[in-house]
């Protein structure tokens, strides 16, 4: 069975995804703020191998204490699913099928606990 990461194209593909995605949250009033002190540059790079691994490709994923990680933004739990939203909305954008994009939107929202700490 060919993974999700090999049937759209491989970390090109999802490079340019979350791309796109962080431009959205940069966009967003409500969640550009989480970021002015973060590296963009190294998030993305981490989050594009973490999408790659929990997808099927390559496992180079440096793996994190998600819950340590996020702890100090105090992330609520409506821009947790914000930003749910903006993922959903690039990979829709980067014609990832619906079915494909509610497993990806289930994996990531499993996490939900680990990283939004405030309501």
């Amino acid at each position: 069975m060919i993974s999700l990461y090999d049937k759209y194209g491989g970390f090109d593909t999802f490079s340019m995804v979350v791309g796109n995605f962080y431009q959205k949250i940069l966009d967003s009033e409500e969640l550009a703020p989480y970021f002015e002190t973060v590296n963009m540059e190294r998030l993305m790079s981490h989050q594009t191998q973490f999408i790659a691994t929990a997808l099927g490709g390559p496992d180079k994923y440096a793996r994190v204490d998600l819950r340590a990680v996020h702890a100090p933004y105090k992330i609520t739990v409506p821009h947790f699913h914000e930003v749910v939203e903006l993922l959903e909305e690039s990979l829709d954008e980067a014609s990832v099928e619906q079915e494909d994009i509610s497993s990806i939107i289930t994996l990531i929202s499993g996490l939900m606990d680990q990283i939004a700490t405030s309501e």
